[in-house]
């Protein structure tokens, strides 16, 4: 089966998997490289990874719009229901996961912080794992530096991984490598990066070096661009 990755700049993403839409971390008002506004944005699905305003986007308008269903951490989550009155919301913590019309999602660890754009505590941060129906394996590894349990990661056979690479808050280019180091995914895609001055960061060298010294292909996206896995 094949799924349609489109990156709508910074970490936002919307994949196409079995004809289901899945928004991950919808940042799109404010967003100086999305090519997508929220009223425009469609969902079945929207995969949160952490509380910031910069990953939790336009996530609310979206969801009441679409009808999607959200997924995220017990605390986003909770808040999204109680702050915001969204109605289908699932919550989760590393190591659960929830089954869904096209795989299984699961929650990570992520080494970062945590906090709702009205300063309430948004719980761990997380990446995502998606574990497709068809047997595919994707990664957002959300907002994080390299981990060594990202080798736990790794041991799955990952299809793709999708990395910050930004720098400043996150890890940037050097981290990145050593992240695809202990993940082995086929693909990597990075994210997280050139929205801001703070984190730009040349990604064709980027690219070279993961062509060059790790075993995974390079796929650098264009806001607003896709890649067919």
């Amino acid at each position: 089966m094949a799924i349609q990755v489109t990156w709508l700049g910074h970490s936002a993403f919307q994949l196409n998997i079995g004809g289901h839409k899945i928004l991950i971390d919808p940042f799109l008002t404010g967003n100086p490289l999305a090519t997508l506004k929220p009223d425009q944005a469609e969902a079945d699905f929207i995969l949160i990874s952490h509380a910031h305003g910069d990953h939790i986007g336009d996530t609310v308008e979206i969801a009441k719009r679409t009808g999607a269903t959200v997924v995220a951490n017990n605390e986003i989550g909770n808040w999204f229901k109680s702050k915001h009155g969204l109605e289908h919301v699932h919550t989760l913590n590393p190591g659960g996961g929830v089954k869904l019309p096209f795989g299984r999602v699961e929650l990570t660890i992520a080494h970062h912080s945590s906090a709702l754009p009205d300063g309430s505590y948004g719980g761990q941060p997380n990446g995502i794992l998606m574990f497709t129906d068809e047997g595919q394996k994707l990664y957002h590894a959300g907002d994080t530096t390299v981990f060594m349990e990202m080798q736990l990661i790794g041991e799955l056979g990952l299809d793709l991984a999708i990395l910050p690479i930004g720098d400043y808050f996150t890890m940037g280019i050097d981290g990145s490598l050593k992240s695809i180091e202990f993940l082995k995914p086929k693909t990597a895609i990075p994210m997280h990066y050139n929205t801001f001055n703070l984190i730009a960061q040349d990604v064709a060298l980027w690219a070279r070096r993961v062509q060059n010294e790790t075993s995974a292909r390079p796929v650098v996206l264009d806001p607003g661009g896709s890649f067919q896995l």
